[in-house]
């Protein structure tokens, strides 16, 4: 059955019949993922796991157990063997497809980041080993894309007031409740707990064509040269691939966690600032202040990615995407307002559905509102209003509306 929906969706298959058997062909043939029983003759998928993560020749693929077990003990005995998922049957078809191709992804990621990083060091050998190790190190603090924007080569080639100006995406995502979090938590498993999600969230931004600016705790700051379309498929990956990330956070017994993304296209001043003894990069523009602004939006309006107009119009193709208008905002000391778009290509399919099926007459609510048409606005959304479903941006729009009302015409700015 594996064999027969795996070669229907374009993947390559080579089954084995046992422990032994799976071993050889991991070393002959480097799958990007190994599907795994945990009841086989001979050696069992527990003890298979283990040799395969302690050969240097597979450590790196990705194993996902295919098991009827469901006992907490027996998926933290899996993991720890080497395990990064689990598949429980009887199998669903959507779901091994989803597991497989997230899984792949990353494994092809990171096996080009080896690529790459073996062609640097064969570059830097004729440098000597000690001045290789350190660009090696600060190429950990700096993003070689910073460098290049700033039309240099390495970190020993920048000074202090190297600036440029680019058009870019700005995308700010965050952690929701993340103190709670943290405060069940002791100072190291705080560290490790953000450097597990960090590592599973930051190869969605590198494989879009986009590079890290900074991280701000929990949050991560990116920013994508290639525009909007990029970000947006960064931001949308990192929405998919939370799922899985919470069923194995559940698998050792973690809450499962939430977040808010916000994207906004512009100006930005890239530059080196500080002084001789201590620079460092850094961006300074509107444009980053309003992606932080949608960013925290996201929490009001219960949300997962919120854009702005400017995104929208960034793209070749914005009928690619699922999305609804959302509201206006200003930031402090601008006369200009945004308009906000909800994208919801990374929420569950039902709730999906249900957007999409009030998509027209919310939007027509919101653009009402914004005109001073607050009774006909209340009217649009009491009439899609469902008292058996939450939805917040409905909830705070029909609120705003009888507020206005109620003061003459007067509605909370947002």
């Amino acid at each position: 059955m594996l064999s027969v929906v795996l070669t229907e969706e374009g993947c390559e298959f080579f089954p084995a019949r046992n422990g032994s058997e799976c071993l050889a062909l991991a070393v002959a043939k480097k799958p990007d993922v190994i599907l795994l029983d945990v009841h086989m003759p001979g050696l069992d998928g527990y003890g298979v796991a283990q040799a395969l993560s302690q050969n240097e020749e597979t450590s790196g693929i990705p194993l996902i157990m295919v098991t009827g077990l469901s006992s907490n003990a027996d998926r933290v005995r899996g993991l720890k063997a080497g395990a990064v998922d689990f598949l429980s049957k009887p199998l669903d078809a959507a779901m091994l497809m989803a597991k497989v191709s997230s899984l792949a992804r990353l494994k092809v990621y990171n096996d080009e980041m080896k690529r790459r990083h073996a062609s640097l060091r064969t570059e830097l050998a004729g440098r000597g080993e000690q001045l290789q190790s350190a660009l090696e190190a600060f190429s950990r603090f700096v993003p070689q894309e910073f460098l290049h924007a700033l039309g240099k080569t390495h970190i020993v080639d920048v000074k202090l007031g190297d600036q440029v100006q680019v058009d870019m995406a700005i995308l700010f995502s965050d952690i929701r409740s993340f103190t709670a979090l943290s405060e069940k938590m002791t100072p190291e498993q705080n560290f490790a707990f953000l450097n597990s999600y960090l590592s599973r969230m930051n190869p969605f931004i590198w494989e879009n064509g986009g590079f890290i600016d900074k991280y701000i705790g929990d949050a991560i700051m990116a920013l994508f040269p290639k525009g909007s379309g990029s970000a947006l498929s960064a931001a949308i990956g990192m929405l998919s691939h939370l799922p899985l990330y919470n069923q194995q956070r559940k698998g050792f017994g973690y809450d499962p966690l939430a977040i808010g993304i916000g994207i906004h296209a512009g100006s930005v001043m890239l530059g080196i600032i500080g002084h001789e003894r201590f620079m460092q990069g850094t961006v300074i523009s509107d444009a980053v202040n309003m992606a932080s602004r949608l960013q925290d939006l996201t929490k009001l309006y219960n949300a997962s990615l919120l854009v702005s107009n400017h995104v929208l119009f960034d793209l070749e193709d914005p009928n690619k995407y699922n999305y609804r208008f959302m509201d206006k905002v200003k930031l402090k000391g601008k006369e200009e307002a945004v308009s906000v778009y909800e994208v919801f290509d990374g929420d569950p399919d039902e709730l999906k559905e249900r957007k999409m099926a009030s998509r027209e007459e919310f939007e027509k609510g919101v653009y009402d509102f914004h005109a001073g048409r607050y009774q006909e606005a209340l009217s649009r959304f009491k009439g899609i209003l469902n008292p058996d479903i939450i939805d917040r941006p409905l909830e705070i729009h029909t609120r705003r509306c009888i507020q206005a009302l109620k003061l003459g015409g007067l509605a909370e700015e947002t």
